[in-house]
């Protein structure tokens, strides 16, 4: 394989890497909802839409770092109002009822932004440490001449992996993430039992809006800040969920970074690249109709 090839092809998987670090972190909360709660999320879109605008407008005025800290704080607080205050009271309903409650709130929370703010995107400038390019040809010696990539994508590219790895060490290896799991499978018998299942569901929702924060803060300046925004990446993230098996966390992950791979090698065939995704998720559940991880019996009643 020459070097122009090698080179081509490593710079087509990092940016894969990083279109696929962003469905990640949106389907990464989407699954942990539905996973946990049962609960087919649709303004889970507009979460992250407001993570970006938290962040740009925070970053603004104090600094990107403390945008960093605020903003998933925020939207962790605003998910925890959101599911007292709504989606407590459809978990026992239909899923089309919560789709529709639920889209009708991402409805509600886009129009109200375009109000206050208007239509037109609003400009994220990089903070100046995430800036520049990565020399990679000085760090990888497979690679010939000068190869570089945004700094910035990169960072997106970590702050994912970071986010999966702490999310998973939570649900594996805490007393939370035990009695989590085992709500996931029989909440009725964690309550039998005397544990507050109730209030650790809302701390979920929390967290799963509080990773679309994150998904806003450092996928904003990459994606871009308008009222459209949380819609555009609604559909290809829940696209993820459900290729990678609903309710399932390893699938979501898995199923973020084969996309962000598709679109990255389909990119030049612009046609094929529209409807790439969908390629990829009729041929998945074609061969796996629960998805890649899908369990038996989810979404099946």
């Amino acid at each position: 394989m020459s070097g122009s090839l090698i080179n081509h092809v490593f710079l087509q998987i990092l940016t894969g890497l990083q279109l696929g670090a962003i469905y990640v972190l949106i389907a990464l909360g989407l699954t942990l909802i539905f996973g946990t709660l049962g609960v087919v999320n649709f303004a889970h879109g507009a979460l992250f839409m407001l993570g970006a605008y938290f962040a740009v407008i925070i970053a603004g005025k104090f600094g990107f770092l403390t945008a960093i800290i605020a903003v998933p704080f925020l939207l962790f607080i605003i998910g925890i109002i959101m599911e007292r205050g709504l989606i407590r009271f459809f978990y026992n309903r239909p899923h089309t009822d919560q789709i529709l409650v639920t889209f009708g709130l991402a409805i509600v929370v886009q129009e109200t932004l375009k109000w206050i703010f208007g239509a037109n995107n609003i400009p994220f400038p990089l903070p100046r440490w995430g800036g520049g390019i990565l020399k990679l040809h000085e760090w990888l010696p497979f690679l010939e001449g000068f190869v570089a990539y945004p700094k910035w994508r990169m960072i997106l590219i970590f702050v994912s992996l970071v986010t999966v790895a702490a999310l998973f060490a939570l649900l594996q290896f805490t007393r939370f993430g035990l009695i989590v799991r085992a709500g996931m499978r029989d909440s009725e018998m964690l309550r039998f039992l005397g544990i507050n299942i109730t209030r650790r569901f809302a701390i979920v929702f929390g967290l799963g809006a509080m990773i679309a924060g994150i998904a806003g803060a450092f996928g904003g300046p990459v994606t871009q800040v308008d009222p459209e925004v949380g819609m555009a990446f609604l559909v290809p993230s829940f696209l993820v969920v459900v290729i990678g098996g609903m309710g399932s966390l390893p699938g979501a992950v898995l199923a973020g970074f084969m996309l962000g791979m598709a679109i990255s090698f389909s990119a030049q065939y612009s046609a094929i690249q529209q409807i790439i995704i969908y390629l990829v998720a009729v041929i998945v559940l074609l061969v796996r109709p629960r998805g890649l991880l899908g369990q038996k019996g989810v979404m099946e009643e």
